[in-house]
């Protein structure tokens, strides 16, 4: 009988990673992989249309982005001149509020001090002795 040809797929995991995946693999019977396998890929296709959808290995970098490159780029030079910006912001800042005066003002429930009587001022003193910060 002549021999047909064949072609081998490997596939590489590693205890570290892939787990899960080689726990599942040695749970499957030893002459019964190969049709698992087998089933999987053809319903991959099948999936698929018969076409290959491209998935990145986890260890290779993500493919270069043009569109998101512009974007890091624009966004670091806002950043820039933000930082650049910076100190003259705080300072016309600043200088508004030194000019600005400052008014304090009673809270408005609270009867202004010179209105109280002897007897309450005395109270209120009394009380803040006894306080205990």
């Amino acid at each position: 009988m002549a021999q047909r040809k064949r072609a081998t797929a490997t596939v590489k995991m590693s205890y570290q990673d892939d787990t899960d995946l080689i726990a599942w693999w040695n749970s499957i019977p030893r002459g019964s992989r190969n049709a698992v396998m087998k089933d999987m890929m053809r319903d991959y296709i099948a999936r698929n249309r018969g076409g290959f959808r491209p998935v990145m290995p986890k260890n290779q970098p993500t493919p270069f982005d043009p569109a998101r490159f512009t974007q890091v780029c624009d966004d670091a030079a806002w950043i820039r001149s933000a930082l650049i910006d910076l100190p003259s912001y705080l300072e016309r800042l600043f200088s508004q509020a030194a000019v600005t005066p400052m008014t304090l003002t009673a809270p408005a429930n609270a009867p202004p001090t010179s209105q109280l009587s002897d007897h309450d001022r005395d109270r209120r003193e009394a009380k803040l002795r006894n306080k205990q910060w």
